[in-house]
């Protein structure tokens, strides 16, 4: 089914959502139209049960999924470009109404397709013995006849996940959900993969325990009642971001906390200290400035928003950091306000931040990984238009970072333009890419063939990341400083206890820059 409206929804106006009333699309089609004035669209969805929608949009800058009182259950997209491209899975609230509501600009075209259908859970995993002594006194209790109500009054009080010693270099870990009925997964777990929990017998506990360094530090979540779904392994992979949530009874999150259970991820913080701590990211900006840009590209033909933070003082910064994932950064990790509040402490010397939006998903995954226009557009748009901008540039003082396929394009552009970028902060990068009908670690075999540049390196990958293409980051960032090192380059590698995620890259990036700054002796 498509049905097209040349504007907005009939009955639609500049009125709160409570007061919009709106369309009943059909369970799958498309949808399209025109936002006028109100810039608002609203759908009313179907009564289902346990259910999955996949959905992709187009020309939406945000998008909300609202109960029957229109209360926002989940924001499914924020601050999005309204060019950009969407690709969601998330679920209906199990046989309650709902509705969506979707924003962007007057005048802009939105395009919404989408499948809604009604799902099963996956099987559970195959139960196995805890190791945890605290769950074999539980199990224990429970063989006896007992039940698990103090033992999740424990839990309540003290928090999750369950840490136990092991010895002086190692805890035991133990992961918990309450209650679920068929299957628990974790998203981010000390193994790099979507690892399932077990079920205590017949209880309401479900657990996974793993030993990890004792100076761990890594953010996940827990997903109660995956659905299976029809497809490919990577489809059903993905499944687990239709349930994947912050663990409840975790009251430490990572990034901004402000963010419903969906968006927002739980933290394990092994570690003795951290820079990027809340309470750093909480502080408003005092000792310097954070003004946001519009950057267009003739090269890559797209424009974008590029943050900028400057210190202040009678002297420009020196040093320049450049990142690409910049809007993640700033909106989740308030990455400005923690250097602004470093500098201030003179733990960092000055250090202007330019942070660059990678607009959306599939632009990201064309941009970033070696692509010459983007290498182009760093080199002969973006350097110039910062210095239009008043950003005085060094190439021994100009640091290209990134995290992920950011990290791969660092060292990318970097090769490129050697004379206009001297440091690359690589972080959990992607070497394991490579363009198509090409072996793997495409780009260190780059690196391999071509001449020694002036580059330095700071690399960082997690001890975790050890699952994936070609053996996983881990090892193919070892494999990359092996290259660099052999070439001449000067490199330095920075293990993690952590997997691929941005509370560890955070700390990284603050590590990273006090070497280069000659702060800390590499």
């Amino acid at each position: 089914m498509k049905t097209v409206w040349s504007g907005l929804l009939i009955g639609l106006s500049a009125q709160p959502a409570m007061a919009i009333t709106c369309e009943h699309p059909a369970q799958q089609g498309e949808q399209q139209g025109k936002f006028d004035a109100s810039g608002e669209v609203c759908f009313m969805l179907p009564v289902l049960g346990e259910n999955v929608v996949s959905a992709t949009l187009t020309g939406v800058t945000d998008a909300a999924l609202l109960d029957g009182q229109s209360r926002p259950i989940r924001s499914l997209i924020t601050n999005g470009p309204q060019d950009g491209e969407h690709s969601l899975l998330f679920a209906l609230p199990v046989k309650h109404p709902s509705s969506l509501v979707l924003h962007g600009p007057e005048g802009v075209k939105w395009r919404f397709a989408w499948q809604m259908r009604e799902t099963v859970p996956l099987a559970r995993a195959q139960d196995v013995a805890p190791e945890s002594p605290t769950l074999q006194a539980l199990a224990r209790s429970l063989a006896a006849g007992g039940t698990t109500g103090a033992f999740w009054q424990r839990v309540a009080r003290e928090g999750t996940p369950l840490v136990e010693p092991v010895d002086s270099d190692h805890k035991r870990v133990t992961f918990l959900w309450r209650g679920a009925r068929q299957n628990v997964f974790i998203f981010g777990s000390p193994a790099g993969e979507h690892d399932p929990l077990f079920r205590l017998g017949r209880s309401d506990v479900w657990f996974r325990s793993y030993v990890v360094p004792a100076d761990t530090l890594m953010q996940y979540k827990l997903a109660p009642d995956v659905p299976r779904l029809q497809g490919s392994p990577r489809e059903q992979r993905r499944a687990i971001l239709v349930s994947a949530q912050a663990d409840p009874l975790n009251p430490a999150t990572a990034g901004d906390g402000k963010q419903d259970r969906w968006n927002r991820f739980s933290l394990l913080d092994l570690s003795p200290a951290r820079y990027c701590q809340a309470q750093a990211a909480a502080k408003p900006i005092t000792q310097g400035s954070l003004t946001r840009h519009t950057f267009t590209s003739r090269q890559l033909g797209n424009s974008r928003e590029v943050m900028i933070y400057r210190p202040r003082g009678d002297q420009p910064a020196r040093w320049t950091l450049i990142l690409f994932d910049g809007q993640v950064y700033q909106r989740d990790y308030h990455l400005a306000n923690i250097m602004d509040s470093l500098i201030a402490r003179h733990l960092l010397p000055p250090v202007n931040l330019v942070l660059i939006d990678s607009l959306d998903h599939p632009r990201r995954s064309k941009e970033l990984p070696p692509n010459p226009r983007f290498a182009n557009a760093m080199a002969h748009e973006l350097l110039p238009w910062l210095r239009g901008q008043g950003i005085a540039l060094q190439r021994q003082k100009t640091v290209l970072a990134g995290s992920s396929y950011g990290g791969i394009a660092a060292s990318w552009v970097a090769l490129r333009y050697p004379r206009l970028f001297g440091n690359v902060l690589s972080l959990s990068g992607s070497y394991w890419w490579a363009p198509e009908g090409e072996e793997a670690s495409w780009l260190t075999r780059q690196y391999q063939q071509s001449p020694r540049y002036p580059i330095r390196f700071w690399l960082q990958a997690g001890k975790f990341e050890t699952g994936g293409p070609d053996g996983g980051i881990y090892r193919n960032t070892r494999e990359f400083e092996q290259v660099l090192k052999e070439k001449g380059y000067r490199v330095s590698f920075h293990p993690w206890s952590s997997g691929h995620d941005y509370v560890a890259w955070c700390e990284a990036l603050v590590h990273g820059m006090r070497d280069f700054t000659g702060l800390r002796r590499p």
